[in-house]
């Protein structure tokens, strides 16, 4: 546990040092706070105007599909991109294999590692809506930022299985550039087929990115909770289970 500890720190050091992950954070809170002041400037110009008052403000609720359709997946393509690909090609890999911790611990840390970046993302862009709606748009109720924070935490596994299956690509890649274009191509087509192709829409484990919407207000009947479940959780095992095996033998 203490080996698998230290690797997974590691793991997220890395992703802190590299100044771009820091940059992105800072895009996405300035994202929240331009939303804020051009929702507050049209707000009031409805309002003066006399027609109804409507809130333009970013509500936790209201930016989430934002982040959680386009920019975190990015994001993740570019973690595992960086910490899987970049240090394979780099034979940065091949010294810390060598090191006193089992392989499957260590991909398994580094994984971790993506996933934790993405939850401190999504924390700091809930706090920052939640504030600026607070304090410049309409107060939320305890009910509502409940609901909030629990449809922000119930994304974290989809993401999870997104980042399983961008380091099962990422194992396969020779190049940083070619791996994030690949996967950022069939993130795409994965998205655009439930368009194209409705019955797509409960087989692909991209739709389930903003599942949360379906535990929110009515729930679902039994059955559909457990399918839902059972898909994404055999998802996440598939991936991260062919992703272990594969670095394991694979040679750096």
């Amino acid at each position: 546990m203490t080996a698998f500890l230290a690797a997974y720190h590691n793991e997220l050091s890395k992703l802190f040092w590299r100044k771009k992950y820091i940059v992105f954070l800072v895009i996405g809170v300035l994202i929240c706070v331009l939303w804020a002041v051009i929702g507050s400037a049209l707000s009031g110009l409805i309002g003066r105007s006399g027609v109804l008052f409507i809130s333009l403000m970013p509500t936790p609720m209201g930016v989430l599909p934002l982040f959680l359709q386009m920019l975190l997946p990015l994001l993740i393509f570019m973690g595992v991109t960086d910490l899987i690909t970049t240090e394979g090609t780099d034979k940065t890999m091949k010294a810390m294999i060598y090191r006193p911790v089992e392989r499957w611990k260590l991909y398994m840390g580094k994984l971790l590692a993506v996933l934790t970046y993405v939850a401190i993302y999504l924390a700091c862009i809930f706090i920052v809506s939640m504030v600026l709606n607070q304090t410049l748009g309409r107060t939320l109720s305890l009910g509502e930022l409940f609901t909030a924070f629990a449809s922000y935490a119930l994304t974290i596994p989809p993401l999870a299985v997104l980042v399983s299956f961008a380091a099962l690509i990422a194992l396969f890649g020779r190049s940083g550039t070619l791996t994030m274009f690949v996967l950022v191509v069939v993130y795409m087509m994965m998205s655009a087929l439930p368009v194209i192709f409705p019955i797509f829409s409960e087989l692909l484990f991209t739709s389930y990115l903003g599942w949360h919407r379906l535990w929110i207000g009515v729930l679902p009947d039994a059955s559909r909770i457990i399918h839902m479940l059972i898909i994404v959780l055999g998802y996440g095992v598939v991936f991260f289970t062919a992703g272990s095996l594969l670095f394991d033998r694979k040679e750096y």
